[in-house]
């Protein structure tokens, strides 16, 4: 079983990729191991697809510096692929122009949303169109989601929401307290006074104190 890759096997993978991007032939992606190409590191990298090795005289192009008896190393589509999702995990990605430029409009509202509660929004968007009582169009937190962005920093996912689309939001933590748990429900109506129904219309508020009744 390949375990988890190390920083220094990370590195590694980092040089053999800048060779792979500044490569004009099939022959100058391969670079000799040894120095800052640990030889240790290159097997496990091997071992796990992530690399590939070779003899130097074989790979490296004629008249290139190897020392001898060596051998040559590249990356693997698998180890691109590796660095491409570890990129994706550690740095944050910037906000796309449609949330850039609904942030500058007081009609949205930035929601920053922990990743299970991210998780409730998405299955809540699935079952949309099952819910009758659903206070939003399932077109409006799609546009969210997908517009939505990653901020690694704070471990939270960053949203822009209208009016309908907080009703949404509001109505989802709503449900997962009814069966789940209340702490989603609980933190966002701390921290955006979020409530189900939200907003509350007047007139519903007018109504539930005239048919109130008295237990004294």
């Amino acid at each position: 079983m390949i375990g988890k890759i190390t920083d220094g096997q990370w590195e590694v993978l980092e040089r053999l990729a800048e060779a792979e991007r500044a490569a004009e032939t099939v022959r100058q992606c391969w670079i000799p191991v040894g120095g800052a190409v640990d030889g240790h590191a290159v097997r496990a990298l091997v071992w796990a697809g992530l690399a590939d090795s070779a003899p130097a005289e074989e790979a490296l192009l004629p008249g290139a510096p190897r020392p001898a008896d060596t051998r040559a190393a590249r990356i693997s589509r698998d180890g691109l692929d590796a660095l491409a999702w570890r990129h994706a995990r550690t740095h944050t990605a910037p906000p796309s122009p449609a949330w850039a430029a609904k942030a500058a409009d007081p009609a949205w509202r930035e929601i920053a949303l922990q990743p299970a509660e991210m998780l409730l929004l998405r299955r809540y968007a699935h079952l949309l169109p099952d819910l009758a009582g659903a206070p939003a169009p399932a077109e409006t937190l799609w546009e969210a989601l997908t517009e939505a962005h990653f901020d690694r920093d704070a471990n939270r996912w960053r949203l822009q929401l209208d009016d309908t689309g907080l009703a949404g939001l509001a109505h989802a933590v709503h449900l997962e307290a009814l069966v789940g748990g209340v702490t989603h429900r609980n933190r966002l109506r701390r921290a955006y006074d979020l409530g189900h129904p939200h907003p509350i219309p007047a007139a519903c508020a007018a109504d539930a104190s005239v048919g109130a009744v008295s237990l004294e």
